[in-house]
């Protein structure tokens, strides 16, 4: 437990996200909030910038400062690698996650519990996704590459595509082709389940991404655990 602690406050001060992000969570998640005081219908909608810097905040990237020297202290402690990678993405979607419940509170309050959207099984889908996979693929990668990349295979789906990508995830049907489109739409474009109470069939339309989240979260971890990393002064 003291070294969890101590993991902990290193991050604080050795951030792995720039201070300037965390005081634009805060200005985002104020000016929402403000939003959804005076009308609780359009918390769906202004949760949307706090899930994209959610997405960039979660690319921190591990190996890059490591290569650097800058977890010297954690990884020669003897703190086992695994701990130090998880106490590294939770305090990179700390701000986020911090956010998103915040406006949620501010929901329920405006709206005097009528409405639940930002806790909706929908949101919690999405959150989890922006807040796992982008840290997960940019483990090993400089800082916001797969928060870039994200972005880039979602405007090529959007501009290429003749069908809708954004909002078209959802279905009523269980059978593996009706599912196909919403699964990979999701994974994508996860702000179109922002606010969904999910049903069975849509249940079934995020499960392959979140899936493929908690599996590269895994891979991700073990790669951090057991990886060489050479200081770069020194290649």
């Amino acid at each position: 437990m003291q070294d969890v602690a101590y993991i902990l406050r290193f991050f604080r001060v050795v951030s792995p996200i720039p201070p300037l992000m965390t005081g634009t969570f805060g200005v985002v998640a104020a000016v929402a909030a403000t939003a959804v005081m005076f009308d609780p219908a359009r918390a769906s909608g202004a949760i949307a910038p706090v899930l994209l810097l959610q997405l960039f905040a979660a690319s921190s990237g591990f190996g890059a400062p490591a290569r650097r020297g800058h977890y010297d202290l954690l990884l020669t402690r003897g703190v086992g690698r695994t701990g130090v990678a998880l106490a590294h993405w939770t305090v990179s979607i700390a701000p986020g996650v911090a956010s998103w419940i915040g406006i949620a509170v501010v929901e329920f309050v405006a709206s005097r519990g009528h409405r639940v959207a930002l806790l909706a099984s929908g949101t919690w889908a999405a959150v989890g996704l922006v807040s796992t996979l982008p840290w997960a693929l940019n483990v090993a990668l400089p800082r916001f590459a797969s928060g870039i990349g994200w972005l880039l295979v979602l405007v090529t789906a959007t501009t290429t595509f003749s069908r809708p990508v954004i909002g078209e995830w959802t279905v009523g049907s269980t059978q593996v082709e009706a599912l196909v489109w919403p699964a990979w739409a999701f994974l994508i474009s996860p702000l179109g389940a922002v606010g969904r109470s999910l049903g069975w069939s849509e249940m079934l339309a995020v499960a392959p991404a979140l899936t493929i989240a908690v599996g590269a979260m895994v891979i991700a971890s073990r790669w951090a655990a057991r990886a060489d990393v050479p200081l770069e002064a020194s290649q």
